[in-house]
């Protein structure tokens, strides 16, 4: 296909944050912040709830666009349905927002439900898995790159490693807490690189004495 999602930073294995768009067949559009994880050089695959819009777009088209986007403003409009429809922009069959980095063209290829038993977000309700292949890249500013959450949680560690030396226990113990935090996100969402660089943070900590 001449492109690679890594072109956009999306790296196999990791998950990123992005903005799906979507538009049923009487074209009432959607947009809804929505995970994704990197499954290949063009697939990728999302986790979305029954009683979405997005999931009943998806389940009837077969077609999305996936936004990349590093404005908040976005996930916040989307997220609270506060957008307009000046937004977005349509072209054929799909639709995407004027004002992100890049978006991909989205071809369904599977619709799988997920199993809910001791899952940390609900066991109530259905979620489905949805897999694609991406058809087209389009990048809008040079340089876009997909949000991965896990190098924000680990830059926040690396802060914190940073004041070790100027802080008291009180204040260590909390810092501790936080890391085990990021280090439970870092495994679910961070790429492998990430995942790395939290392990060495790791040691580093207890070199300086920090007990996990």
């Amino acid at each position: 296909m001449g492109f690679s999602l890594e072109s956009i930073g999306m790296k196999e294995g990791g998950r990123y944050e992005s903005i799906f768009t979507t538009m049923n067949q009487n074209e009432e559009m959607d947009a809804a912040p929505i995970g994704v994880k990197c499954i290949g050089d063009e697939e990728i695959a999302a986790r979305i709830f029954e009683g979405s819009t997005t999931l009943e777009n998806i389940k009837e088209t077969k077609v999305f666009c996936i936004n990349i986007t590093d404005n908040p403003m976005l996930y916040a409009q989307t997220l609270f349905k506060t957008y307009d429809e000046s937004q977005f922009k349509k072209d054929d069959d799909i639709v995407f927002l004027k004002n992100t980095d890049a978006y991909g063209i989205a071809l369904v290829t599977s619709i799988e439900e997920q199993t809910l038993e001791n899952d940390q977000i609900s066991t109530e309700g259905k979620a489905f898995i949805i897999k694609a292949e991406v058809l087209k890249i389009v990048v809008n500013r040079q340089g876009a790159k997909a949000i991965n959450r896990g190098l924000f949680a680990f830059l926040e560690c690396l802060v914190n490693y940073s004041r070790l030396d100027l802080i008291d226990d009180e204040a260590k113990d909390k810092y501790v807490d936080r890391f085990l935090e990021n280090e439970s996100l870092i495994e679910r969402v961070g790429s492998e690189d990430i995942k790395e660089s939290m392990s060495l943070l790791k040691d580093k900590m207890i070199e300086k004495g920090i007990e996990f």
